[in-house]
């Protein structure tokens, strides 16, 4: 039926458009005829124009609204990492009798590595936080770490030319060249891996007994440590970021309140054991932070309560154990921070 009526109104249509306006002689009829074969000749230009004034309204209008929509989700999403890699820290240190994950990056380059393992000159190094400083590992300190499980951390080796094992050419001497580069497999979330995986890395370890002066350089691996201010990790009253911030000179604290907390900055790459499917607790994904360059490293950072700031002249108490404080973002973010990119209310870049 249907296929019988739209035959008909093609035949119709196909007289119609055969009409001759000189043919009709009734003038009502050659005014309905003047107006239906007006309106065969498709759209005015006027219509058009009116057309595409609403579409670009419309179109203004969902701009607006989608604006750093994506910006936005990849804050939803990395708040969620956080909450998710706080868990699995603190679940794996349940599961395995009170002891923490190892191995994880130490956000640190280094030049004249001893054969022990122990970082000679540091630096900071592809990091985009820019709230930490290092600091050479006490005894105490490094005894701590050690009990608790933190027996090391993964180091960038500068001062290692091409490597074999290294898919791809470049050295390490200049790593964010060495990232940057097409002709090898580096990415800067796995600077902090050995070379056989593409990256720069090797293992510093800390002692197990506190002995030895920790200003000499080998004693201890030096570490990065969190000058953001406890507050805005940790909450507490009297723990300002601003103007009570931890400072440190010559790899020693210089500056902080008494008694405020010192906490390690490690990045949480794919070398840990936390990310190691085969150890009890171990997760298996390992979480990656993109409102960063590409030469910049993409994970997110723990920080670890170490100890203490104290007036003596090392600047730091070491604590009865090493514990999980927060966990912040590639770029230093806290959750609440992230979350305020999330919902709009601070600026996603």
């Amino acid at each position: 039926m249907f296929k019988s009526i739209l035959k008909n109104r093609k035949s119709l249509a196909k007289q119609f458009s055969k009409v001759q306006l000189d043919d009709i002689k009734d003038d009502a009829l050659r005014a309905k005829f003047k107006k239906l074969n007006g309106k065969q000749g498709g759209f005015t230009l006027l219509e058009l124009l009116v057309v595409v004034a609403i579409l670009a309204a419309i179109a203004g209008t969902a701009a607006i609204a989608l604006q750093d929509t994506d910006a936005r989700a990849s804050a939803a999403a990395h708040v969620a990492m956080m909450d998710e890699l706080n868990k699995g820290v603190r679940t794996f240190r349940v599961l395995n009798k009170n002891t923490l994950p190892t191995n994880f990056d130490s956000l640190i380059s280094t030049t004249g590595v001893t054969n022990d393992g122990a970082a000679g000159a540091a630096q900071l190094s592809v990091s985009a936080i820019e709230d930490v400083a290092l600091l050479a590992v006490t005894p105490e300190v490094g005894e701590i770490l050690h009990a608790g499980g933190l027996t090391g951390l993964r180091y960038v080796q500068l001062d290692v030319a091409a490597d074999a094992n290294r898919d791809g050419a470049g050295s390490c001497v200049d790593v964010e060249a060495l990232i940057a580069s097409r002709g090898n497999a580096v990415v800067a979330g796995n600077i902090f891996m050995s070379p056989r995986a593409n990256g720069c890395g090797y293992t510093a370890t800390f002692s197990s007994t506190p002995t030895g002066d920790y200003t000499a350089p080998g004693t201890q691996p030096v570490i990065a440590i969190w000058t953001g201010g406890a507050e805005r990790v940790i909450g507490g009253a009297g723990q300002a970021f601003d103007s009570t911030a931890i400072e440190t000179t010559a790899n020693v604290i210089s500056a902080g309140v008494v008694d405020a907390p010192v906490m390690m900055a490690v990045g949480m790459g794919p070398s840990s054991n936390l990310f190691d499917a085969n150890t009890l607790g171990g997760m298996t994904t390992v979480p990656v932070y993109r409102h960063v360059s590409e030469t910049q490293y993409n994970r997110f950072t723990a920080l670890f309560n170490i100890g203490t700031v104290n007036a003596t002249t090392d600047g730091i108490v070491a604590g009865d154990q090493v514990s999980l404080a927060a966990i912040v973002d590639g770029a230093g973010d806290t959750k609440e921070e992230e979350l305020g990119e999330w919902d709009g209310t601070r600026n996603t870049i």
